[in-house]
């Protein structure tokens, strides 16, 4: 699931799944911005909000990505549905406070048996594996100077 999808992030991030063969279940607070996006696409849309998840919401859903902030208002409802119906969690968020609340939930993300991941947007995640990747293949650099066009 792809929630937030019709933002503009959560556009792109949807576009490119079904330019890869992917039909993820599209969904955000409001109908009537997600119908034009998924009769576009033609993908399964729901509407519901974040603050209160039923099952309905996300029967089926393995993995829920969430594109929706800003995400110190919107994290808690998702994280606490991904532990109740053991969804996978990822986000696109750079809040810090995020962050924090995920890795304090850790042992349960553990317990219930899923992977809880803020900051896979270009942010965090995937500057600090750049990071990693260069740190191997070049383990005598003291400096890392990161520019993004």
């Amino acid at each position: 699931m792809i929630y937030g999808a019709y933002g503009y992030t959560g556009t792109l991030i949807t576009e490119l799944a079904v330019s890869k063969g992917i039909k993820p279940i599209i969904a955000g607070r409001n109908a009537d911005k997600l119908k034009p996006l998924a009769d576009k696409l033609g993908l399964e849309a729901r509407a519901f909000d974040v603050a209160d998840i039923k099952d309905a919401d996300v029967e089926g859903v393995q993995v829920f990505l969430h594109c929706a902030g800003p995400f110190i208002h919107t994290y808690k409802g998702v994280m606490d549905a991904c532990l109740k119906y053991g969804m996978h969690y990822l986000d696109i968020t750079g809040e810090w406070e995020v962050f924090e609340a995920f890795a304090a939930i850790d042992e349960k993300a553990k317990a219930a048996g899923i992977m809880c991941m803020p900051g896979t947007g270009f942010d965090v995640v995937p500057s600090d594996c750049l990071a990693a990747y260069l740190y191997k293949h070049m383990p005598d650099a003291t400096h890392l100077d990161l520019a993004f066009l």
